[in-house]
């Protein structure tokens, strides 16, 4: 499914949150910008949560929202950044209490259904642990079961990253990958690593104001004339950092490697990546303000 949003704008407290914002949602989409640009309003008003000012919203062809108007619907799950529900119970009772609540009733296939979901998330060892005792990560894929149990063809996640460690992160990655296959997926990141090996097509906001809309290979492009590498010894790490835009530092045995975005040639020439790309288009949108 495809959600659709079209000259949308949110205003609180005279200020402009969204901006005239068109988007359209589709494969597993990227919703990349700085924080405050205003990715969490954008997917609260996605997920039927939120009001807006302007503007419509549809899912397919069929509008689900309009200013004074927004349609709750089943095909749509969301997951807000922080997610944390009944401390004290067992991941199975939290799923089976939201899966009776989401019924109306019990079912001999009750059981069947929290152990797939609970399957998917990759819980089934964890199934009978309270959620006070599971790490963030895991609390997360829980949020995800929860969703699944209504089996929406759109998932949100609003930024499904943040505040995990390495090894959680990369996990969680591969979930949404997963995901993918079988839902369109919505990510809301100021994480560019979390949209790189993700997403088929990304949208950046800043300021409430769409700044791009399209493919990764796309937003690479925007860095193809400026992005080199440098070979330089560790003492000269120092000038560099003064005098160049550094994206990225490795380490090679008795020298590194240094990543720059420069206007001018210096070092060798290397094809752009995405992270490449974001700050260039960062870069371009503040100098047209200055």
């Amino acid at each position: 499914m495809e959600i659709t949003v079209r000259d949308l704008s949110k205003v609180i407290k005279n200020r402009y949150i969204l901006s005239d914002v068109t988007l359209s949602f589709s494969g597993v989409y990227g919703l990349l910008g700085p924080n405050g640009a205003g990715k969490t309003t954008l997917m609260r008003i996605l997920a039927s949560l939120l009001d807006f000012d302007s503007g419509s919203v549809f899912l397919d062809d069929e509008l689900i929202g309009t200013p004074g108007y927004v349609k709750r619907t089943d095909h749509i799950g969301y997951l807000p950044q922080d997610f944390m529900i009944y401390p004290e119970l067992a991941v199975y009772d939290i799923l089976e209490h939201i899966l009776i609540l989401q019924l109306k009733r019990k079912s001999s296939s009750d059981h069947d259904e929290i152990m797939d979901v609970v399957q998917q998330v990759n819980l089934t060892e964890h199934v009978h642990k309270k959620m006070r005792e599971l790490s963030g990560g895991m609390k997360r894929r829980v949020g995800i079961a929860q969703l699944l149990l209504r089996k929406p063809s759109v998932l949100l996640f609003d930024e499904p990253t943040a505040g995990l460690d390495i090894e959680e992160r990369v996990r969680f990655r591969n979930l949404l990958k997963q995901l993918g296959k079988r839902h369109t997926v919505i990510i809301s990141s100021h994480i560019v690593e979390d949209i790189e090996f993700l997403c088929t097509k990304i949208g950046i906001i800043k300021n409430g104001k769409v700044l791009f809309e399209g493919t990764p290979e796309q937003l690479k492009q925007k860095a193809a004339h400026c992005t080199y590498e440098i070979e330089a010894a560790f003492d000269d790490l120092d000038e560099i950092m003064e005098k160049e835009e550094v994206v990225q530092m490795s380490e090679e045995n008795s020298h590194i490697i240094v990543r720059v975005l420069s206007d001018r040639p210096i070092g060798r020439p290397v094809n752009p990546r995405l992270m490449d790309g974001y700050l260039t288009l960062l870069k371009e949108e503040m100098n047209a303000y200055e």
